[in-house]
């Protein structure tokens, strides 16, 4: 079930416009960032997360300074649409922590994934062990990430309100 449009006033687009470009600050930066109180950033945050407009506050972890230094872009297009197929490829990308990213689509592909990995090697060790082992894909194409040439979670909350 689809959740209603959250009426946000002023302070509310402040505070997520903040939020969104560094929520590890204080509350008290927030609060001034948002033009209000201390003690309302705190109520404000929990509306927010309990009306569903805030999923989360979480740090984002550079890949490279871990070890992934390899990120590929998948369009998939499955063998057909019947239930078990779509069930079966769902099941498997939510279990896949290196796809940080799948989307349905229209048009020739089906999905589109994100993966991230150690490197080439470790990229097609995913690709064999994983993704070309389910039945009910019948394409794949493969692009390599050479640059991240803009990489934001921010939304572009200007264009909401």
């Amino acid at each position: 079930m689809k959740r209603a449009v959250v009426e946000l006033d002023e302070a509310d687009q402040r505070l997520l416009r903040a939020v969104q470009r560094d929520a590890s600050v204080s509350q008290a930066e927030l609060a001034e960032q948002a033009g209000v109180s201390p003690s309302l950033v705190s109520r404000r945050l929990s509306r927010l997360k309990e009306s569903g407009v805030l999923r989360a506050v979480v740090g984002l972890v550079n890949p490279e300074q871990v070890g992934l230094t390899c990120s590929a872009i998948i369009r998939v297009r499955l063998k057909d649409h019947a239930a078990a197929s779509v069930k079966a490829f769902r099941d498997l990308v939510t279990r896949m922590n290196e796809v940080t990213l799948c989307v349905m689509l229209t048009g020739e592909a089906d999905y589109l994934l994100k993966i991230v990995a150690r490197d080439l090697p470790h990229f097609q060790q995913i690709v064999q062990s994983k993704l070309l082992r389910c039945a009910a894909i019948a394409h794949m194409e493969s692009s390599i990430v050479l640059e991240h040439l803009k990489d934001t979670t921010a939304l572009p909350l200007d264009e909401a309100f």
